[in-house]
């Protein structure tokens, strides 16, 4: 089972706790039986500036952009 996003897709997080974050997966691991993702999130005080955060999002979590 290959992941449904690669390093570098421009995702959107769909899960109502994250609001309206924007990122790239800059990472991903396949663990307890899904993929998860590591993302760094666009900052939309500074369009030039990201964040990455030690942490992991599942792939039902996310969808792509354009």
């Amino acid at each position: 089972m290959a992941p449904r996003f690669s390093e570098m897709n421009k995702i959107r997080v769909t899960h109502a706790g994250f609001g309206n974050a924007e990122g790239y997966v800059i990472g991903s691991q396949f663990r307890d039986g899904r993929w998860v993702y590591k993302i760094s999130f666009l900052n939309p005080d500074d369009p030039k500036g990201q964040q990455t955060y030690d942490n992991w999002i599942p792939e039902d979590w996310l969808e792509l952009t354009k």
